[in-house]
C-alpha cells in the first residue's frame, strides 16, 4: 500500500453502476449508519427490498447479493468483521458513496490500518476530499509518521483543498506533546511556498503559542490578522491574546478579545476567556456587562454563565456571582446542581453560612461528593460538627460510602477529633458491612484510641476473608506486638506478610521492632535500616534510632533521629522516644528554632 496519495490514478474499464444499485445503497446508508459503532451482533433493521429493484440482470443482482451480504455481516458482528467485504465493494466500484460508507464503517472499526485504508481509496477516487485527507492526518500523526504527513500536507495543497482541519486538530490535541511535535516537524519540512497557506501559519502560530515562544506568537497572528485574504477565525485571536497574556500585557489580550468579539459577536470562545480576563484585571463589572448583553442561546448562557460565576468567586466576587445566578435561563438543562453548587458558595462567601449549607444539601450527581465535603467545612466552621456524622450518612449512597466516609474520617482526624472519625466509619460499617476498606481504617482508629481489642477482632475478620493480606497480616502482628505480650504469635503474623511482600517499609519496620523486642538487636538493626532507606519516616526512626542506642551508637541514632525531627517535629512516638533516651536533643533543637 502506498503511503502518500498522488493523483487519481487511471483505471481500467468497470462496468457502470446501475440505478438500482445506487438506490439500493442509499437506502442502505439510511438504515445502518447505526451499525457502524456496534461490534455485537444485531438483528436485521435493512428495509424491504422492492420488486423493481429485484428485476435486474445478473450481473448486478451478484453486486446486490455482495452488498447485502456485507450489511448484514456488519449488523451480525460488526465493524472489524465488515470492513474487508465492503472494502473489495468499494475498490471495485470506485463509488464514493460507497467510499463514503467503508470510512464509516473504518472509524467505527477504531482500527488505524482500516481508516488509512479507506482515506488511500477515498483519495484515490477523489484526490480532493478534504474529509478523507484529515482521517488520515490523525492516523499519520497518532502513529508518528512525520515525512508523510508532509507529503500529505503538500499534496492537499496541491489539489487545492482547504487545510482548515489542521489547526482544528491541533486544537484537539493540544495536550499530547508527541502529536505536538509531529505536526511542528511536518511543517517545517514543507516547501516555502507550502508555508504561506494561512492554515499551515495559523497552526505553526499555534504551535509557538504551546512551546513558550509568546512573542514569535504574537508577531505571527499579527501578521495573518492583517493580511486581507486570511480567514478571521477565533482561534487566531485566541492565540494572540493568550500570548499578550502570558507576556503580562494583559490590558493588550482584553484588547485583542474585545476586537474578535466585535467581529465575531456572540462567539462563546471569544466571550469566554475575555470576561475571565476581566475579572482578574479588576475589572468584574464590565465582565458581567459583556455577559449580559451577549445574544447567547439558552445552552451556551448557561455555560457561559457558569463559567463567569465560577472566575467570580475565585476572585472574591460573590455578589456578581450571585446576580449572574439569578439571570440565568430558568430551563437548566441538567446543570442544576452546578448552579446551586456555586450559588451555595456564593452566599457561603457573604457570611450566610446557614443559607449556604441547606441549598448544598440539594446537590447531588457528580458534585454531590465535593458537596458533602464542603457542607462538612461549614459546620466546623459553624461549631457544628456533631452534625456531620449523620449529615454524610444520609448524603452519600451505598456505592460511594468508603471513599466519601475515608475523606470525612480524614477531616475529623485532622481537627483532632479521632472519637468522632471512628464514630462515622462504624455507623457507615452498619450501612455498609462488606466493606473491606471500613473495617481495616476502623481497626486503625480503634488502635489509635487504645482499644486494641476491638483491633483485633476486627483484623480478624477481614483476615478471615482474605487470610493472605499482608496489610491485614502486618496490622495484627504489630497491635499484639505493642499492645500485648504475645510477642511470638505477633511475630508469625508480621513475619507472614513479609513472606508475600518484602519490601514495604511498614512490614520491615514491624520485623525491625518484633527483633528489637526479642532482644535480638543485630538483626533489629538489620530490617530496621533497611525499612528507613526505603521510607524515612519519623515512627521508623524512632524504632531504629532506640535499637542502634540500644547498642551503645549514640551518634548514630542521634543523627537519625535529628532527621527525623527536620521533617517531622511533632510525631508522637518520635517525641516520646527521644524524651526516653535523650531529652537534651529536644531542648538543642528548641535553642536552635529559637536561635
Amino acid at each position: 500500500m502506498p503511503a502518500v496519495i498522488g493523483p487519481a490514478h487511471k483505471k481500467a474499464p468497470q462496468e457502470p453502476i446501475k440505478k438500482g444499485f445506487l438506490l439500493l445503497l442509499a437506502l442502505l446508508s439510511l438504515s445502518i449508519l447505526n451499525a457502524c459503532g456496534q461490534n455485537s451482533p444485531q438483528q436485521n433493521t435493512l428495509p424491504p427490498i422492492t420488486e423493481s429493484l429485484q428485476e435486474k440482470s445478473a450481473a448486478n443482482q451478484n453486486k446486490l447479493e455482495e452488498l447485502l451480504n456485507a450489511e448484514f455481516t456488519l449488523q451480525r458482528e460488526g465493524p472489524n468483521k465488515a470492513f474487508e467485504p465492503f472494502y473489495e465493494l468499494a475498490s471495485k466500484s470506485g463509488d464514493i458513496i460507497l467510499i463514503e460508507r467503508l470510512m464509516h464503517i473504518a472509524v467505527a472499526s477504531q482500527n488505524h490500518l482500516y481508516i488509512e485504508r479507506s482515506a488511500n481509496l477515498w483519495l484515490s477516487a477523489d484526490p480532493t476530499a478534504e474529509a478523507a485527507y484529515s482521517l488520515k492526518l490523525q492516523i499519520l500523526v497518532k502513529d508518528n509518521r512525520t515525512e508523510e504527513v508532509t507529503t500529505l500536507l503538500t499534496n492537499a495543497i496541491r489539489h487545492k483543498v482547504s487545510l482548515r482541519f489542521l489547526p482544528l486538530y491541533l486544537e484537539d490535541n493540544v495536550r499530547d506533546s508527541d502529536q505536538l511535535n509531529t505536526i511542528d516537524d511536518a511543517i517545517s519540512a514543507l516547501p516555502t511556498a507550502s508555508k504561506n497557506n494561512q492554515y499551515i501559519q495559523l497552526s505553526y502560530a499555534h504551535l509557538l503559542l504551546l512551546s513558550g515562544k509568546y512573542q514569535m506568537a504574537i508577531n505571527s497572528s499579527e501578521k495573518l490578522l492583517a493580511e486581507g485574504n486570511t480567514d478571521k477565525n477565533e482561534t487566531l485571536y485566541l492565540i494572540l491574546a493568550f500570548s499578550q497574556k502570558n507576556l503580562g500585557f494583559t490590558d493588550d489580550a482584553i484588547k485583542t478579545l474585545q476586537l474578535a468579539l466585535k467581529n465575531l459577536p456572540d462567539n462563546t470562545r471569544v466571550i469566554t476567556p475575555l470576561i475571565d480576563l476581566l475579572v482578574v484585571n479588576e475589572q468584574a463589572k464590565l465582565a458581567s456587562e459583556t455577559y449580559q448583553k451577549a445574544d447567547l442561546s439558552s445552552p451556551e448562557k448557561l455555560q457561559v454563565g457558569i463559567n463567569l460565576m465560577r472566575t467570580l468567586l475565585e476572585n472574591d466576587q460573590p455578589k456578581l456571582a450571585l446576580a449572574t445566578a439569578n439571570s440565568l435561563p430558568e430551563e437548566q438543562l441538567g446543570l442544576s446542581d452546578q448552579i446551586q453548587y456555586l450559588t451555595a458558595i456564593a452566599m457561603a462567601q457573604l457570611g450566610e453560612r446557614t443559607q449556604a449549607i441547606e441549598l448544598m444539601k440539594k446537590v447531588e450527581g457528580p458534585l454531590r461528593t465535593n458537596a458533602t465535603n464542603q457542607i462538612a467545612l461549614w459546620l466546623y466552621d459553624e461549631g457544628r460538627e456533631d452534625d456531620i456524622n449523620r449529615m454524610v450518612i444520609n448524603r452519600t449512597p451505598r456505592e460511594n460510602m468508603p471513599e466519601q466516609v475515608t475523606a470525612i474520617s480524614h477531616l475529623h482526624e485532622e481537627k483532632g477529633h479521632i472519637d468522632m472519625s471512628f464514630q462515622l466509619v462504624s455507623d457507615a460499617l452498619l450501612a455498609l458491612p462488606e466493606s473491606d476498606v471500613l473495617r481495616y481504617h476502623k481497626a486503625l482508629l480503634a488502635d489509635t484510641l487504645g482499644n486494641w481489642k476491638t483491633t483485633e477482632s476486627e483484623l480478624k475478620k477481614l483476615l478471615q476473608k482474605d487470610p493472605q493480606n499482608p496489610q491485614y497480616l502486618n496490622a495484627l502482628g504489630y497491635t499484639l506486638l505493642t499492645r500485648t505480650k504475645r510477642i511470638d504469635e505477633a511475630m508469625e503474623y508480621i513475619e507472614s506478610a513479609y513472606e508475600k511482600t518484602d519490601n514495604d517499609p511498614a512490614i520491615i519496620d514491624s520485623l525491625g521492632w518484633g527483633f528489637f523486642l526479642k532482644g535480638k538487636l543485630e538483626q533489629s538493626s538489620y530490617y530496621l535500616k533497611k525499612a528507613w532507606s526505603i521510607l524515612p519516616d519519623a515512627e521508623i526512626a524512632a524504632h531504629y534510632g532506640e535499637s542502634l542506642w540500644k547498642q551503645r551508637h549514640y551518634k548514630e541514632a542521634i543523627l537519625i533521629w535529628e532527621t527525623a525531627l527536620d521533617s517531622s517535629p511533632n510525631t508522637p512516638l518520635l517525641l516520646d522516644t527521644i524524651k526516653r533516651l535523650s531529652p537534651s536533643l529536644l531542648e538543642e533543637q528548641k535553642q536552635d528554632k529559637s536561635s
